[in-house]
């Protein structure tokens, strides 16, 4: 074992100190006897053997508290290269038992810390894994509701179609019979039940929009164009004139996997939808960035922003903040279900600076 240098050494140290002990037994014999005082050969045999037992007792302490820790770390050093073959260089053969555990202490702790690095990045990896997971079980959940409704939506079409149209053609019949200067009840009641037909047609074609197989044919869309589109039908809305818009797309942009017409009624939806949170009044910018792969659309307003526990539910279908009958919660359940259909995803947050953040990243097109 490479510890026994050390004891090599310890006892070399006794042996001298044994033989200087003799020694000194000697001279002060000599010289005892030199000047006459025999009574002296008691007293240099009484200081020689306590020099002796001081030296045995300092060198069974020594052999204790050093040489058997170093041999036991020594050993915990060699063995480590043979539980991770390849990982620890062995101990060196040259040198004393303590500069061996040192140099087994200095290269344990290098693995110790190559150790800890390897263990912080898996820890990081697994981390990423269970974070796309978790995304991925959210996609199929709402993906399995948004099938859900467009079931229920080929039901609904057809049972309340018919219905709702003879109702809003009954108001239109009352209202056009009305005489001059009727009952002004009458007339509010008329006209809330031609508010209240309209917004339940508003409702099922909302759901028709999932029901409706969307066309299987992706080609390249250009997304300034889509996005010209969506801000000149949003300038026509009463809630977004006091809107102020910022783009920012380059004239080079490059073209993205999608649909023309659905792209635009993202970005519609996507504007419609801030303008609502900031009361019609505020600014949104609009920026986008390409990558080798895809094309991302970034699209912040000024507003509240979204709350942390209505974020896992903002693309959920009928899921709402807004007033009642302020709207049916289905715009931005359209447009997570659109984006699926190009192959592309979105995600909304929070701007650092406060405010709604959606982000759109779409497949880039081939050239």
């Amino acid at each position: 074992m490479k510890a026994r240098g050390t004891r090599l050494v310890l006892t070399v140290t006794v042996a001298s100190a044994v033989a200087a002990g003799a020694c000194l037994f000697v001279a002060a014999l000599l010289v005892l006897r030199s000047t006459g005082r025999t009574s002296g050969t008691a007293v240099a045999t009484s200081a020689a053997l306590a020099v002796a037992f001081s030296v045995w007792a300092a060198s069974s302490m020594l052999i204790r508290r050093v040489a058997r820790p170093v041999e036991r770390v020594l050993a915990a050093a060699e063995a480590i290269p043979r539980g991770a073959p390849g990982r620890l260089p062995l101990v060196g053969e040259s040198g004393l038992g303590l500069d061996q555990a040192a140099l087994a202490f200095e290269r344990t702790a290098a693995e110790l810390v190559e150790e800890r690095a390897s263990l912080a990045a898996k820890v990081e990896e697994l981390t990423r894994a269970n974070r796309a997971l978790a995304d991925a079980r959210e996609s199929l959940l709402r993906s399995e509701k948004l099938a859900t409704v467009g079931r229920l939506a080929a039901g609904v079409a057809h049972e309340v179609g018919n219905p709702l149209g003879a109702i809003s053609g009954y108001a239109e019949v009352a209202r056009s019979r009305l005489p001059p200067g009727a009952d002004r009840q009458l007339v509010d009641a008329i006209d809330r039940i031609a508010s209240a037909a309209s917004r339940i047609d508003h409702t099922v074609r909302g759901l028709l929009d999932f029901a409706r197989p969307a066309s299987v044919e992706l080609g390249p869309v250009s997304i300034q164009a889509a996005l010209e589109a969506a801000l000149q039908l949003a300038r026509v809305q009463p809630r977004f004139r006091e809107i102020e818009v910022s783009t920012r797309v380059a004239d080079d942009l490059p073209r993205a996997v999608g649909r023309d017409r659905e792209l635009c009624q993202v970005f519609l939806n996507l504007l419609l939808n801030a303008a609502d949170a900031m009361d019609g009044r505020g600014r949104i910018d609009v920026d986008t960035v390409a990558t080798d792969e895809a094309i991302e659309v970034t699209m912040v307003d000024t507003g509240p922003g979204i709350a942390s526990g209505d974020l896992p539910r903002v693309f959920d279908p009928f899921f709402t903040t807004k007033a009642p009958g302020a709207g049916s919660g289905l715009g931005l359940a359209i447009v997570h279900s659109i984006v699926e259909s190009f192959g592309a995803t979105i995600d909304a947050g929070n701007a650092t600076g406060g405010g709604a953040a959606f982000r759109l990243r779409l497949r880039r097109a081939a050239p």
